[in-house]
């Protein structure tokens, strides 16, 4: 008859080693899911935070090409001089006031205010700042200043 035979020297492993194992690995892979996670959820953060860089230097570089002091416009299509530049937009738009098709996630806010500049008095110097805010992450805020000097008094 046959007899099961066991070898002295061979061991299986025990329902608690199988759990502590179980858990071990369970710990690790969370710790690792955790870092895949933030990173995917902030890896659009670089093109949101490009984009709101270039609107704010859009806006910058229109507002800066105007003419130091000439009169007063209403509405964008009209601004003549850069201390007309004091409004914001709910969604990026072009220098004639259209809205930027699949930009509209961007609220921008632009300031002229005359402010003096290494010796130019305030009279002569206006700053002006834009600064850009993706509805989608508000942590990727954008704020760029550039001035505008009478050259020409």
């Amino acid at each position: 008859m046959n007899s099961a035979r066991f070898s002295v020297g061979t061991r299986g492993a025990t329902l608690v080693e199988l759990v502590v194992a179980i858990v071990i690995i369970g710990v690790a892979l969370a710790g690792v899911l955790m870092v895949f996670i933030r990173n995917t959820g902030s890896s659009a953060d670089p093109l949101i935070w490009h984009q709101a860089t270039a609107i704010a230097e859009a806006y910058l570089e229109e507002a800066l090409t105007k003419n130091f002091t000439v009169g007063s416009g209403n509405t964008r299509q009209t601004f003549d001089d850069v201390l007309d530049y004091n409004f914001t937009d709910v969604g990026a738009r072009d220098q004639n006031g259209f809205a930027i098709s699949g930009l509209e996630g961007y609220t921008v806010q632009v300031q002229a205010v005359l402010e003096a500049l290494n010796g130019i008095p305030n009279t002569d110097a206006v700053r002006v700042t834009v600064t850009v805010t993706p509805a989608i992450s508000p942590s990727s805020t954008v704020a760029i200043s550039g001035y505008r000097t009478n050259y020409d008094p």
